[in-house]
């Protein structure tokens, strides 16, 4: 749960309090988690399990507050221990130092540690300029800390027009670092092949994009999955192991619904994709019970279909995927590589079969109709395989 706090969107607070002449005569201290009213469960867990702090909902929003000195003393000792990944840990070290300074102080707050203290706080959050972080601080990325960004700051998606399943991560480009580590995780501990590995690495399966700003927003970065197969085959299996606190969980069981109907070609029926478009219309923001949007729940036998529906494509053993009834081989969804070894005895990976073609110095058709026969051809003293890439 420790871990899990991290990726919550959070805020550290200096709060300076003024007697009956308008004078500052002392400080507050506060810590904060804001989320939507839907997930005020996530807020009691996260106050049971630290055991400290409280939780109130105001409109559509609750809170967790932490604000008593035993508390935050509480929250320094697990911070120190586990370090914040991403810039607001600028933010905590500042008040973490204003608040030893206000409560290490002998006697009344004198003139110098109210400008020291509010110096502090005019150079945190929003007003913060700086944002080198110190050389000794590290991003350490874990499982529970990535899927708590993930409850706060991710989304699962159907982009609607083309029923393309998508998994990203937005946070503001300063946070660039953070993501480049998540993808580096994800990478290292989604279970991949080192075929598979070689093509995240000449491709966009993982892709880091920067979104400049418009009007009043700040530039982000988005980090995006939007291949099929390692959304089906990876990320879904490793978060399916892992139990989510949020209203995102719900998100992510509709997500495994759609991408596993998508994936097995079942949106080819209009009947299942009408169905699935209609699933999409209830997930993340449709889901608030804050939403204007109408929403029109499925129903327990429409459901059903979705989850036992009988897959009309299937996935061959070299990547190719085809259609069960007419035996057609779907080219766009496929998912492969090809691994050549050349007359000297070089071994070399390419991405395309029109890439081998050119590499060898046959048509594209001819190699396609040798490889359609076997996944492993000779070819002019060339060997060609066939290799299906993104799946366990």
């Amino acid at each position: 749960m420790v871990c899990r706090v991290f990726g919550w969107e959070s805020s550290f607070s200096i709060v300076p309090k003024k007697d009956d002449k308008g004078k500052i005569n002392r400080f507050t201290f506060m810590f904060s988690i804001g989320l939507h009213q839907d997930d005020i469960d996530v807020l009691y867990t996260i106050q049971k399990s630290l055991g400290i702090g409280t939780v109130r909902k105001s409109n559509n929003e609750c809170k967790f507050t932490v604000n008593d000195i035993k508390g935050i003393q509480k929250l320094i000792a697990i911070f120190d221990k586990y370090s914040l990944n991403t810039t607001k840990y600028l933010d905590y070290i500042d008040f973490k130092e204003a608040f030893n300074l206000y409560y290490s102080r002998d006697g009344i707050v004198t003139e110098k540690l109210k400008e020291t203290i509010l110096n502090l706080k005019n150079n945190m959050n929003t007003n913060r300029t700086n944002f080198c972080l110190p050389s000794h601080h590290g991003i350490k990325i874990t499982t529970y800390w990535l899927l708590g960004i993930i409850e706060a700051e991710g989304s699962f998606n159907l982009l609607r027009n083309d029923l393309n399943p998508t998994f990203g991560i937005v946070l503001t480009e300063l946070q660039l670092p953070v993501i480049v580590k998540i993808k580096e995780f994800l990478k290292e501990n989604l279970g991949f092949d080192s075929n598979s590995i070689w093509k995240l690495e000449q491709t966009a399966g993982m892709g880091i994009n920067i979104q400049k700003a418009r009007g009043n927003s700040r530039s982000s970065v988005l980090f995006l999955i939007k291949n099929l197969h390692i959304l089906q085959n990876f990320l879904i299996p490793f978060f399916d192991k892992l139990v989510f606190l949020s209203k995102k969980g719900k998100d992510f069981n509709d997500f495994k619904i759609i991408c596993r109907t998508i994936y097995y070609g079942i949106q080819r029926n209009d009947q299942m994709k009408s169905l699935i478009i209609k699933l999409s219309f209830t997930m993340n923001n449709f889901r608030l019970s804050s939403s204007k949007e109408e929403t029109e729940i499925l129903t327990n036998e429409e459901m059903s279909l979705l989850k036992n529906s009988t897959p009309l494509i299937e996935h061959l053993v070299d990547g190719r995927v085809r259609d069960i009834n007419s035996k057609v081989i779907i080219h766009q969804s496929c998912s492969c590589i090809y691994i050549i070894t050349t007359p000297v005895g070089e071994t070399l990976r390419v991405l395309s079969l029109k890439e081998s073609a050119n590499l060898i110095g046959v048509n594209i058709k001819t190699l396609s109709k040798h490889l359609d026969d076997k996944n492993e051809i000779t070819l002019k003293d060339y060997v060609v395989k066939r290799v299906r890439v993104y799946y366990k």
